[in-house]
């Protein structure tokens, strides 16, 4: 495959779907090349041609770049692409952030994808973990979670129940910055499911004592923090889990 180049910034067009340029990336590939370190002409941008344009698949950064700086732009041609198939591409070599695929799979109208924005959106969770909720219903699941994710598979199974372990885990942690830690929420669910917790005594619990409720880095452990608070100046020890 050979490696054309061209001063014509006219003939590229960047893919609607594709993700946003990250001006700082762009920045830091100008201060690269200002200091002497131009691997421009070694990494070619990756382009196939449709309708007289040359669509750009892979290299948005290193194009604006050679733009900006009145550099030609190297280029390869490949086979014609869909945004699903550039995506899935990305997924395989981690170039894209999560906030990418999102915003890839929402412009294609995935409704499934809009719904995993506007969960994460209210309830200020990490991807995996909304992701794991919604999905399967819990966040303890197997390990190709995020893999489907990113191959736009993604599929809003549970989302009531999400709702309501989001909800439930801010109501009675929303005063700590950990309270939709992803084992935080494995443990409230998991106290829920068990149903000797009741949430109302244990909000009322913490409220007393906030100072007892910490970090912790298993479900497990939230857990058995969870109880000590539960059982704080309790003359009989509750078992509730």
């Amino acid at each position: 495959m050979d490696i054309q180049q061209t001063s014509n910034y006219n003939l590229f067009t960047t893919i609607t779907g594709n993700r946003i340029i990250n001006k700082k990336k762009v920045e830091k590939l100008v201060d690269d090349i200002n200091n002497g370190l131009n691997l421009l002409p070694y990494c070619p941008i990756i382009v196939y041609e449709d309708d007289n344009e040359l669509k750009i698949v892979d290299g948005q950064h290193r194009f604006e770049t050679s733009q900006k700086l009145n550099l030609p732009v190297y280029y390869v041609v490949c086979d014609k692409l869909d945004l699903r198939q550039i995506a899935r591409l990305n997924s395989r070599s981690d170039k894209w952030s999560n906030k990418d695929f999102l915003e890839c799979y929402i412009s294609l109208g995935i409704e499934d994808y809009k719904l995993l924005q506007e969960f994460i959106k209210e309830y200020e969770m990490i991807y995996s973990a909304a992701i794991e909720l919604l999905m399967n219903g819990k966040v303890k699941t197997g390990k190709n979670t995020m893999e489907i994710f990113r191959d736009g598979e993604l599929k809003v199974n549970h989302l009531e129940v999400a709702k309501e372990m989001a909800s439930l885990a801010r109501e009675v942690f929303f005063r700590y910055k950990f309270r939709n830690d992803r084992y935080i929420i494995q443990a409230v669910q998991e106290l829920k499911e068990k149903g000797l917790c009741d949430f109302e005594v244990l909000t009322q619990k913490i409220a007393a004592t906030p100072m007892l409720m910490n970090p912790q880095g298993s479900a497990k452990e939230y857990i058995y923090n969870i109880e000590r608070v539960y059982n704080h100046n309790n003359q009989k020890r509750v078992v509730i889990f």
